[in-house]
């Protein structure tokens, strides 16, 4: 895999540099990076080429493509029991159906900023874990933990029995405000745009939850990246 972006490319190198096969500087630009490269021990995995060069790679999005680029292995879901944590506080946010990688990119940043302990997809319907989610994520990918659940229904009562409660975005719920409060072991679930969380979820969940907006003709509601933004600080000032 070819990831691109010298932000997707600076996260891999400083908290992945054993997934690294090779790393490719423009030579114009090497003095940029010397001290990264140097300092995780990189210097033999790396190569210097023009920036005419960097076409020839085969890089698929190359509109990210910078003075760096860099072949990883391929990204790993990890275990369910590594994100679930036996601490009194810990949050843990669903994507359900997240097909566009533009959203899924920035609910991963969302959710690594926010202080998530991990990220749960569901196999079908989602966008891949890929070096698209790399450069949209801004390299946050590179270290927050992911798990793909084969049934998101059987993941959220795995969940609720590890003293989870469930909290569901829906424009139907009950508005956050400052009177409200989500638990310390929460897990948050945001659905695609366009459908939503699916139904047989909402319904498993504990409780569904709305976010506060103006009624805007033609605009319904924020995006699901926003949305989980927005939700997720206010587990944070919650749980303080």
């Amino acid at each position: 895999m070819l990831i691109s972006g010298a932000n997707s490319c600076t996260s891999c190198i400083i908290h992945n540099p054993d997934k690294i096969i090779e790393i490719f500087i423009n030579v114009e630009r090497q003095s940029v990076f010397a001290n990264l490269i140097e300092q995780n021990k990189l210097n033999n995995k790396t190569k210097f080429l023009k920036k005419n060069e960097f076409n020839r790679l085969g890089i698929k999005n190359d509109r990210f493509i910078s003075d760096i680029v860099i072949r990883r292995e391929n990204y790993k879901p990890s275990n369910l029991e590594e994100i679930i944590k036996n601490t009194k506080k810990s949050l843990i946010i669903i994507a359900d159906q997240i097909t566009d990688q533009n959203n899924l990119g920035n609910i991963v940043r969302t959710a690594l900023l926010i202080g998530a302990d991990g990220l749960l997809l569901s196999e079908h319907s989602s966008a891949d874990i890929n070096d698209v989610t790399s450069s949209t994520s801004s390299g946050a990918i590179e270290v927050l933990k992911y798990h793909v659940s084969k049934n998101i229904n059987r993941t959220i009562e795995f969940l609720k029995k590890s003293g989870y409660w469930t909290y569901s975005l829906d424009m139907s719920g009950q508005e956050i405000n400052r009177k409200f409060n989500f638990d310390k072991k929460s897990v948050i679930i945001v659905g695609s745009e366009g459908k939503g969380i699916r139904r047989n979820i909402l319904t498993n969940s504990d409780f569904k939850i709305s976010i506060p907006q103006e009624n805007v003709d033609g605009i319904d509601s924020y995006n699901a990246a926003n949305s989980l933004a927005i939700a997720a600080y206010h587990f944070k000032i919650s749980n303080f």
